[in-house]
């Protein structure tokens, strides 16, 4: 692994020098050391570093807390603070720039290692995970389908460009505000926003002739999918609704000519006991013509999850009883 390159900040420049000697002598590369923070923001910008060491308390017009949150707003570099002491006041605005670390002065090398090796390897996982969210943030925004994301109290947290499109409202503006603001679900369920058991996991819930309200209180009808976001505990903690203009040319309404405002396409077109098999692959169709395989399609409509096993019949076939003969008798 590459050596990470460590900017130290400290007023004092004698302790300074012995912290940078510190930890050159524990494998970092420490090119430079600043005493000021508009000195520690510029020396930054040269050097580009991977971590900062920072003395909590600097003399001069920006303290540590301070060159922290700007070093963080231009850089996005984790920092380590370190102090002899800190009043109340200060240690809350420290919290609130979420340092990667903290130590109290005088400190030993054996416990500077330990939390810059940790301080490093959160900076690496958050880093992914920021470079995961930005490719998933740019796709949404590419989407043609509006797009709706609320907490686990129906409130909008988000609308993508296509949603803005759609409704006239600003992401800014709903934000917020009650999901049937824009989607009204009718008394019907939208999505698993009202259960917190963990089949809502797997569940999408198709609707069409929903309708559509724009903030000028124009009225349209969409259709599209809907499912709840559930925590790794099995609890509910948000829901995202897809959807388009059913005006639109390339809508399909071969599954939306019967369906009441709030239904959902398992609801309806499926209670007269038929639905379309392919003969050869098995896989059926939903309301839009989707195909899937009926494990998936049963799954993703009722939250009933399949278990593999054999019937008696099969597991007869599969594991015919081998008769013993009866043995000989001397």
């Amino acid at each position: 692994m590459d050596q990470a390159t460590i900017l130290v900040v400290e007023d004092e420049t004698i302790v300074a020098k012995d912290i940078q000697q510190t930890l050159c002598r524990l494998g970092y590369d420490v090119p430079a050391t600043a005493t000021s923070g508009a000195e520690a923001v510029r020396k930054a910008g040269e050097i580009q570093p991977d971590l900062v060491v920072m003395d909590i308390v600097l003399k001069g017009p920006m303290d540590g807390v301070e060159t922290a949150r700007e070093l963080r707003a231009r850089f996005d570099v984790p920092i380590i603070y370190l102090t002899a002491y800190a009043d109340d006041h200060t240690l809350q605005r420290a919290k609130d720039t979420t340092p990667a670390g903290y130590l109290l002065k005088p400190f030993q090398p054996c416990e500077l290692r330990p939390t810059i090796e940790m301080a490093l390897q959160c900076a690496r996982v958050n880093q992914r995970v920021k470079e995961r969210l930005r490719w998933l943030a740019t796709t949404v925004r590419c989407l043609e389908d509006g797009v709706v994301a609320a907490n686990e109290e129906g409130r909008v947290t988000y609308l993508n460009p296509a949603a803005e499109a759609l409704t006239g409202w600003e992401s800014r503006e709903v934000v917020g505000r009650s999901l049937d603001t824009v989607l009204p679900r009718g008394g019907k369920k939208l999505c698993g926003t009202d259960s917190g058991d963990g089949t809502e996991s797997v569940r999408i819930i198709p609707f069409v002739h929903r309708t559509l309200l724009s903030k000028n209180g124009g009225r349209r009808l969409v259709r599209g999918r809907s499912a709840a976001i559930v925590s790794e505990q099995g609890m509910t903690i948000g829901s995202v609704v897809i959807f388009r203009d059913l005006q639109e040319p390339d809508g399909n309404r071969a599954g939306s000519t019967s369906l009441d405002a709030g239904e959902t396409i398992w609801e309806k077109p499926y209670t007269g006991g038929v639905i379309n098999l392919c003969a050869w692959c098995k896989r059926v169709p939903d309301g839009s013509g989707e195909w899937y395989d009926l494990h998936t399609f049963i799954t993703e409509r009722s939250g009933v999850h399949f278990n593999g096993g054999l019937c008696p019949d099969c597991m007869e076939r599969c594991f015919a009883k081998i008769e013993t003969p009866p043995r000989s008798i001397c």
